[in-house]
């Protein structure tokens, strides 16, 4: 063998051994990653999802699970690139003990490059960690980094997700903590930015407003001046301290760096300046301030009633117009046969028609694959994201055992949950006089409808039903109709107000971009119908959420 062969396997061989020494030397259940000062490791975790299927909520849980253990429950929100992912190992770091003499790291997520752009992810991820010689376990709730390329599509989804998180039988209960992290040097919010931001805090409840704190990043451990200037002018509700400035910790996110012997102070400074935080953000997190979830669930479920009664509401509009059209067409039919009318002879009509049909959902991701469904209202109750519920009971439109989104607001027994939903079309329809009086015999069942209603009807035709009772029998029955259909928004505007109103007395942030475009829609709706005192509160509301963004906040 030559000299050169010789050295190489040496080599090879010192690098095995060197390795083998790691993996006996690492403190943890943990599978070593890389050599170096320090040796990186990446924790040997139990994975599973949170409902047991392959969805986006995922739950990785290291250490033998004790209920015994005190536990501590942790939300990060991050800018991608901000250092969520460093943060949340730093935290795991701290749990299980690690010293900066150790010269160790360990890691519970897995991709390697987590914090950069291009790493993107939407899953939310539950870290469960136990350590032995530790009373306390963490449960760390990683949501999705944002970037400015965010939509509004990715706000519902994320808020689907929660939703799910927070409702599950093995979701979460409580939290300790929000923990927003945020470079130390930050000093502006790009419009994006702010849409995202108001976005988040819109999914929680206002008891929660004394648990958001921040972890700033990349810090030299001097005053975050620019940091505190911009969580200030964003006006976001938080913890504070006896001076009013948002309580913050410091963190310089050089922890697995590799580590060079000539600037080991600097090194060691770093260390020392996370552990003091750490100790510090550990001791806030009292359970006297815990809190619970519950108000939080209550505002994604009122959100997801709002747009499914927006959406109801859209269908009934649509209706309505269409509804007016078939009226005039028929009208128009009428009067251009009056005197076979008159002599009771028959006659073909094109008029067009709405009629609705249950069609497959189909070209859409596999969230927004199902539907839940009225049977009865023939109406979409819950149509987007409707992934959660085992069945109608179970889904987020039902309250008490009642849908609150359809018409009808029927019993969730008369529902159906597929991946088919209601669809409308407009299609022109060949009939004839005497098929029209059959079908409004058939279908205008005068005993049914409201006396006042009808006599104003009837008073509204009087003329004209003295020449031509069935054409006004029949323009009756379609006007009662086009009543019907105005009646059901109106008591949907009703209902969209309530949720409203509803959200600005439980949510953290209710002037937010989720809000404001439902608000574009339901103001110029209820004019039409004259709720002149919603009109002002709903205004009200809408301007102070122009202004906040105007001010850049």
């Amino acid at each position: 063998m030559s000299n050169t062969n010789q050295e190489k396997s040496s080599a090879e061989s010192d690098q095995t051994k060197e390795q083998q020494a790691h993996v006996n030397r690492a403190h943890h259940d943990a599978t070593l990653l890389s050599l170096g000062s320090p040796a990186l490791y990446r924790l040997n975790t139990e994975r599973k999802y949170v409902d047991g299927t392959d969805e986006k909520v995922r739950q990785w849980t290291y250490g033998r699970r004790d209920g015994n253990k005190q536990n501590k429950v942790i939300l990060m929100v991050g800018e991608v690139g901000s250092g969520k992912t460093t943060m949340i190992n730093t935290m795991i770091n701290y749990l299980l003990g690690v010293k900066f003499e150790d010269q160790e790291f360990y890691r519970i997520t897995e991709e390697e490059h987590q914090d950069q752009p291009q790493s993107q992810t939407h899953e939310i991820t539950v870290y469960e960690a136990f350590a032995e010689e530790n009373p306390t376990s963490l449960t760390i709730i990683d949501t999705p980094g944002y970037v400015d390329t965010e939509e509004l599509e990715k706000d519902r989804e994320f808020s689907e997700y929660l939703g799910r998180l927070f409702s599950n039988k093995d979701g979460i209960r409580y939290i300790d903590a929000v923990c927003f992290v945020v470079k130390a040097s930050k000093n502006r919010l790009s419009e994006k930015q702010r849409y995202i931001l108001q976005s988040f805090l819109s999914l929680f409840g206002r008891d929660i407003e004394n648990n958001i704190v921040f972890l700033l990043t990349h810090s030299d451990g001097r005053r975050p001046t620019e940091a505190l200037n911009v969580i200030k002018k964003a006006k976001i509700p938080c913890r504070r301290y006896e001076d009013k400035e948002p309580v913050h910790f410091l963190f310089n996110n050089q922890q697995k760096e590799k580590r060079d012997k000539r600037y080991p102070h600097n090194l060691i400074s770093h260390w020392e300046l996370g552990d003091r935080s750490m100790n510090e953000f550990f001791t806030l997190l009292e359970p006297e301030n815990r809190e619970s979830v519950q108000m939080t669930l209550e505002v994604l479920n009122e959100r997801k009633r709002l747009w499914a009664c927006v959406s109801n509401l859209k269908d009934r509009i649509k209706e309505s117009k269409s509804k007016i059209e078939e009226l005039t067409q028929i009208q128009d039919a009428l009067r251009q046969n009056k005197d076979k009318i008159e002599e009771g002879k028959n006659f073909q009509f094109t008029v067009k028609r709405n009629i609705k049909e249950k069609v497959s959902i189909e070209n859409e991701w596999w969230w927004n694959s199902y539907a839940t469904c009225c049977s009865v209202c023939e109406e979409n109750c819950h149509e987007w994201k409707c992934f959660v519920a085992q069945d109608p009971s179970w889904c987020s439109v039902m309250k008490d055992d009642y849908c609150k989104a359809c018409t009808g607001k029927c019993h969730h027994s008369k529902h159906v949950r597929e991946n088919k939903k209601y669809q409308s079309k407009t299609v022109e329809v060949i009939m004839t006089f005497a098929e029209l009086k059959e079908e409004n015999e058939r279908t205008g069942k005068l005993e049914d409808i409201d006396e006042t209603k009808y006599r104003n009807l009837y008073n509204k035709h009087e003329t004209d039903m003295k020449e031509f009772e069935n054409k006004i029998i029949i323009e009756k029955t379609l006007s009662i109709d086009l009543e019907k259909i105005k009646e059901d928004k109106s008591k949907l505007l009703e209902e969209a107000y309530d949720v409203i109103k509803r959200l600005s007395e439980i949510t953290l942030k209710v002037d937010s971009t989720f809000t404001r475009q439902h608000l574009e829609f339901l103001i110029p709706e209820l004019k039409e119908d004259g709720k002149d005192e919603w009109i002002k509160e709903l205004e009200d509301l809408q301007k102070a959420g122009e202004e906040q963004r105007i001010k850049g906040l």
